[in-house]
């Protein structure tokens, strides 16, 4: 059972690591509105390891959670200040945005059960303003 289980995982990873994928459009602008050329937008996965394990080998936790977590993406925002991703839509992912003359903007992007996409911002000191369709 457990080569068959082996087996299954091993074809799963080379086709895209059992996740579907849809393509995000992210906007980045400034306080008023205007868009931001040239920011570095980056989607990358949550989780590889389990943070809440207990079990450390030198440094932090090892229990895979999955063993083939989602991929990310990464973009420049164009002369509209938008850049269009491949976000996975099992799981969320952590977004960043770093503009230059801006704070980093931080926080999560996931694609809804109903199929919206959902951004959520950590931080509140940049005035970089990140919204998707």
């Amino acid at each position: 059972m457990r080569a068959a289980n082996f087996i299954f995982l091993a074809l799963c990873a080379s086709v895209t690591g059992c996740s579907t994928y849809n393509p995000v459009t992210i906007m980045v602008s400034n306080a008023q509105g205007d868009p931001v050329e040239g920011a570095s937008v980056q989607a990358a996965p949550m989780y590889f390891f389990n943070p809440t394990d207990n079990n450390y080998i030198i440094v932090g936790p090892y229990n895979i959670m999955e063993p083939f977590p989602a991929k990310g993406g990464y973009g420049v925002t164009d002369d509209y200040g938008s850049v269009t991703l491949q976000i996975v839509t099992d799981s969320p992912l952590e977004l960043q945005v770093l503009a230059e003359n801006h704070e980093r903007w931080e926080g999560q992007i996931a694609i809804t059960v109903q199929g919206d996409v959902a951004i959520k911002k950590y931080n509140a000191q940049t005035n970089l303003q990140v919204t998707a369709k």
